[in-house]
């Protein structure tokens, strides 16, 4: 079988303007930038997608946590890894509705599946989440973002929900409407289509349990209907997180704008964010 799988026959999964936009992104506006890319492979007549990461570590724990979730059906079949880079297979779909009723309860299954794989109950103070908050939030006040009223009010808010222990486990961590697929031929509201995880790095081990919720709340998911959303996990078949959902909403709301920030994408940066919280 003849197959042309060279770079020049592969096409790049971002249109030219967003690799434009990034590009400029990382030369007037940011710290950091992503330096991962992503393209298309055919395959005789079958589309593959080629991830490749900024180093071999980060795909190898990326095939570390697909591999654990291996024929479930949730994220892309891995093909192959090859230092840095992975091979996955294509997954056909339409896209998630965050509006609709039938996906956000797809989506409750789906992180259920995830949180109740080996999750581990860990005392607060074992790990460094008070301390990197601190330093969050005193960056924050630094480059302008937060008052600094604003910022002794969060930290007196995560002092008085803070739990003494904290589950960890595998969570999705970036949970934007784009990087997931609803895959089969199943009408809307049946049990028949599934929710597919396209976007296979935001799967990550030793995640506080409800951090993928909390970043949801920053983009689609409405603040107040997170903790809804976090009892239809429970539902499902997921651990009951209410005990440390404030705290993790928190943490990872400072966590997510310092680091917005340091991309140079303060568009994304909201007062509103903060309000919610307090």
């Amino acid at each position: 079988m003849k197959a042309r799988l060279g770079s020049l026959f592969q096409t790049n999964a971002h249109s030219f303007a967003r690799r434009l936009y990034f590009w400029w992104l990382q030369r007037w506006r940011g710290v950091f930038a992503k330096r991962q890319q992503v393209f298309f492979v055919r395959v005789g007549r079958t589309r593959f997608k080629r991830v490749v990461f900024g180093d071999s570590a980060q795909a190898a724990e990326v095939q570390a946590a697909l591999d654990d979730f291996a024929g479930s059906g949730r994220f892309p079949p891995l093909v192959h890894r090859h230092e840095n880079e992975l091979l996955l297979g294509f997954v056909e779909g339409r896209a998630f509705d965050p509006d609709d009723s039938a996906d956000r309860a797809r989506l409750a299954r789906f992180l259920a599946e995830l949180w109740r794989r080996a999750p581990e109950e860990i005392a607060r103070s074992d790990r460094p989440f008070d301390a990197r908050l601190r330093v969050d939030l005193d960056f924050l006040v630094t480059a302008g973002v937060l008052a600094a009223e604003r910022a002794r009010a969060l930290a007196a808010r995560a002092e008085a929900v803070a739990p003494d222990t904290l589950l960890l486990g595998y969570d999705y961590v970036d949970p934007v409407a784009k990087n997931f697929v609803i895959a089969g031929s199943a009408p809307s509201g049946t049990d028949g289509a599934r929710l597919v995880a396209i976007d296979v790095e935001s799967l990550r081990a030793d995640q506080p349990l409800g951090a993928g919720l909390a970043q949801a709340s920053l983009r689609w998911l409405a603040p107040g209907d997170v903790a809804v959303m976090a009892s239809q996990v429970t539902e499902s078949g997921g651990p009951d997180i209410d005990a440390q959902l404030d705290y993790v909403r928190l943490i990872t709301t400072v966590a997510w704008t310092k680091r917005k920030f340091l991309q140079g994408k303060t568009n994304f940066i909201r007062s509103a964010h903060f309000d919610a919280l307090l």
